[in-house]
C-alpha cells in the first residue's frame, strides 16, 4: 500500500521492493495473560524507502519473490493445504513439514543426549562420593565415653565441620555456574521439574491432548528409524505437536499454579521450554510461507484462513471465534478495543479519466485507528512503571494488517485464467498435480492483489492508504472487494467494496508515460534530497 498526507505508517515501515521482504512476527505482550513471544516470530519489516522507487506494474506475485524456508517445505504446504483448509489444518501442516519434523527430531535427540550424559554423571558422582556418617562403624559401638562435657564439645566441632562443608558446597555450585558446568535440571530426573510430559498431562486434563483433530495429517505415517509410524509415535513430530498445542492453549498453561511455582523455583526443563520459544520462531516463518503460497496460488479463502491462524498463534488461542474473550482482555488492559474506521473509499487510474485493461489501478481509503490514543497512553504508563524510556520502547511497536483484494464481474463472466497462478517463484517446485485444486477457483475467488501494512507508530491515528492492483484483462463492470485482516487482533477485521467499469485499452488514447529512467540525474539535487 502507498501512504500519503498524514501517513499511518512511516516511510521506513513499508517497502515497495518485496525482494528484500523479511518476515519477523513480533509479539506484543497482552498483559500477564498474553505472553510475549520471541523477537524472531515475525511481522514484515521492509528496508527501502516508500518514495524511493515507483513501479510501472503491480501484481500479486510481488509478495512471493523472496523465501525464508526451504522450497520442499513450500511444496509440502501447497500439497496438504487447499482452499477449504481450516485453521487447525494450517497448524498441523506447519508442524509436519519435512524440515520442521527434522528440527523437532534434532531437538528430541539433543534432549535425550543431555539426559543420558546427566544420568552417567550422577552415577559417577554416586560411586566416587563417600558415605557421610558421624563416626566410623567401629565407633558406633564404643560405649567408653568421656562424660557430658566432652560430648557437648564434640557436638560443637561437628556443627562447625558441617557448616564448613556446606560453605564449600555452596562455593562449588557457584563455581559450576560461573564456568557453565551447572547441571541442567531435567524432568523425570530432578524432583519437581516440569517439561514436555507435564505439558501433555495438563493438556490431557483439559481434553486437548492428544489432539482430537489431526487435520491434514490424520491417518498419515512418517519415516522414523526405517519404519513408518503415526504422528504421535514419531518423537520429533510429537514434540512439534505438543508445542503447537501448548501455544494454542497457552492461556490455560501459563496461568497454571504448578508452572508458576516451578518457574519461581527455577524448576522448568529448559530442553523443552527454551526450545518451544525457538520453535515458535520457526513456525512464524512457516506460517509466512503458507501465506505466500496462498497468495501465489491467488486463493483468497486460504490466504484469509492463514492470516487468521497467524493471529491465533500469536495470541495463544485455538479459535479465531473467541472475540468476546479477547475483547475482555483488551478492555481490561487498554480500556479500548483495537478497531479500524474505513471511510471515503474509491478506485481510479491516476491521471486518467477512465480505467482500461492493462492499467494499474489505485484503491484509496481513509483509515482511522480508533484505539491509537488508548494504546499509546497505556503503553507509556507500562514502560514508565518498568523504568524503560517510552520513547525507546515504543520504537519496537508493530501492528500488521493485510489487504486482500478480489474482483467480481457484474455484467458477465470473466474466465479464471485472467488471474493466473504464479508458478515461477515460490511454487516452482510444486507439481502441477498439487496446484490443480487451486486452478479450480473461479475468477471472483482469486486474489487481485495482497499487501501487508505495518503500523510502526502506536500513536498514529489516521491516514490515507492507497492500494495498487492490476485492472482485469477483460473489459466489463466490476466490484472490487478489499478485506482488511489483522495479524494481531481478533474481531478487528474490516471489509469494503468499490465498483469500476473497465474499458478495452484499444478504445482509449493514453498520454505517453514519462520515461524517467533515461533522464540524467542531477547530482546536486540528489545530494539535497
Amino acid at each position: 500500500p502507498l501512504v500519503e498526507e498524514d501517513p499511518i505508517v512511516g516511510a521506513d515501515a513499508i517497502e515497495m521492493e518485496s525482494s528484500s521482504l523479511i518476515s519477523v512476527y513480533s509479539l506484543v505482550a497482552y498483559g500477564a495473560v498474553l505472553v510475549a513471544v520471541i523477537g524472531g516470530v515475525a511481522y514484515f519489516f521492509f528496508k527501502d524507502k516508500l518514495f524511493k522507487k515507483k513501479r510501472s506494474t503491480v501484481d500479486v506475485d510481488d509478495m512471493t519473490t523472496s523465501n525464508t524456508v526451504g522450497l520442499k517445505d513450500v511444496a509440502y504446504l501447497a500439497k496438504v493445504l487447499n482452499p477449504t483448509s481450516s485453521h487447525n489444518d494450517v497448524l498441523m501442516a506447519v508442524a509436519s513439514t519435512p524440515e520442521n519434523i527434522a528440527y523437532g527430531l534434532k531437538g528430541y535427540k539433543q534432549k535425550e543426549k543431555i539426559r543420558s550424559d546427566r544420568l552417567k554423571e550422577d552415577q559417577e558422582e554416586a560411586k566416587s562420593s563417600k558415605p557421610k556418617t558421624a563416626s566410623s562403624s567401629n565407633d558406633m559401638f564404643n560405649l567408653d565415653d568421656d562424660g557430658w562435657a566432652d560430648e557437648d564439645d564434640e557436638d560443637e566441632k561437628a556443627k562447625a565441620a558441617k557448616q564448613a562443608e556446606e560453605e564449600k558446597e555452596k562455593q562449588r555450585e557457584q563455581l559450576k555456574k560461573a564456568v557453565g558446568k551447572e547441571k541442567v535440571k531435567l524432568e523425570g530426573i530432578d524432583d519437581g521439574v516440569i517439561g514436555q510430559k507435564w505439558v501433555e498431562d495438563m493438556l490431557a486434563s483439559n481434553g486437548a491432548w492428544p489432539p482430537k483433530d489431526m487435520g491434514v495429517i490424520q491417518g498419515q505415517t512418517f519415516e522414523y528409524e526405517g519404519k513408518k509410524v503415526s504422528a504421535l509415535d514419531h518423537p520429533g513430530l510429537r514434540r512439534n505437536l505438543c508445542m503447537i498445542s501448548g501455544r494454542t492453549n497457552s492461556i490455560m498453561l501459563n496461568s497454571h499454579p504448578q508452572l508458576l511455582e516451578a518457574a519461581s523455583k527455577q524448576l522448568v526443563d529448559q530442553t523443552y521450554f527454551k526450545a518451544s520459544m525457538e520453535f515458535r520462531g520457526r513456525c512464524a516463518m512457516l506460517l509466512e510461507a503458507a501465506l505466500r503460497t496462498a497468495v501465489a496460488c491467488r486463493n483468497y479463502s486460504l490466504a484469509k484462513t492463514v492470516v487468521e491462524t497467524v493471529a491465533m498463534f500469536k495470541i495463544g488461542t485455538n479459535s479465531p471465534d473467541k472475540v468476546e474473550w479477547f475483547d475482555g482482555i483488551m478492555q481490561k488492559q487498554y480500556q479500548a478495543l483495537p478497531r479500524l474506521q474505513i471511510e471515503n473509499t474509491s478506485i481510479e487510474c491516476p491521471d486518467e479519466k477512465e480505467m482500461a485493461t492493462g492499467d494499474v489501478l489505485v484503491i484509496t481509503l481513509d483509515m482511522t485507528r480508533l484505539h491509537a490514543e488508548a494504546f499509546t497512553r497505556q503503553k507509556i504508563a507500562m514502560f514508565q512503571k518498568q523504568g524503560i524510556p517510552p520513547q525507546v520502547a515504543l520504537q519496537t511497536y508493530r501492528e500488521a494488517w493485510w489487504f486482500l483484494a478480489r474482483a467480481e464481474r457484474l455484467d458477465g463472466e470473466t474466465p479464471a485464467s485472467a488471474l493466473d497462478l504464479k508458478t515461477d517463484g515460490i511454487l516452482k517446485e510444486v507439481p502441477a498435480s498439487d496446484l490443480a485444486k487451486y486452478e479450480k477457483a473461479t475468477f471472483q475467488e482469486r486474489l487481485v492483489t495482497a499487501w501487508p501494512m505495518i503500523i510502526a507508530n502506536v500513536a498514529q491515528k489516521s491516514g490515507k492508504v492507497k492500494i495498487q492492483c492490476a485492472a482485469p484483462p477483460v473489459p466489463g463492470k466490476y466490484r472490487f472487494t478489499v478485506s482488511i485482516k489483522s495479524q494481531d487482533f481478533l474481531g478487528a477485521d474490516q471489509e469494503f467494496s468499490v465498483e469500476a467499469t473497465i474499458v478495452d485499452a484499444s478504445t482509449v488514447v493514453r498520454k505517453p508515460k514519462e520515461e524517467t529512467k533515461e533522464q540524467p540525474e542531477d547530482p546536486q539535487a540528489k545530494k539535497e534530497n
